[in-house]
């Protein structure tokens, strides 16, 4: 197993949490550990899409750079971030609190930038 694999199971162990990716900026998968029923090609190509609309939405704004960012529906959220030349992505049940994974977000994402040369 890899080390990034081994990353992403170790964040899928927290409660609410369908799965976690990690993707280039240009929608090419680098890692997954997505639920069955989420198909991580298709995954990075939606994040790639949305990350880079958001990201130029933000910097009209004059707000800067998007780091992080979060999708909700009724059913779950994607929770985005950026790790430089790549993104990871936190899939989220609907019952999830992602308030209470933030940290843990934070912490994934900057054991990825450590071990992926990412960011």
């Amino acid at each position: 197993m890899s080390r990034l694999k081994a990353i992403l199971e170790k964040f899928n162990r927290n409660e609410g949490v369908e799965g976690a990716l990690i993707c280039g900026h240009d929608g090419i998968v680098v890692e997954s550990a997505l639920a069955e029923r989420f198909n991580s090609h298709e995954m990075a190509a939606l994040v790639s899409s949305v990350h880079l609309a958001v990201g130029n939405c933000v910097e009209d704004f004059k707000y800067g750079r998007a780091n992080r960012f979060q999708m909700t529906s009724q059913n779950g959220s994607l929770v985005i971030s950026d790790l430089g030349r790549g993104l990871f992505v936190a899939v989220l049940s609907g019952g999830a609190d992602a308030a209470a994974i933030n940290a843990e977000i934070f912490q994934t994402a900057n054991e990825i930038k450590k071990h992926a040369n990412l960011g």
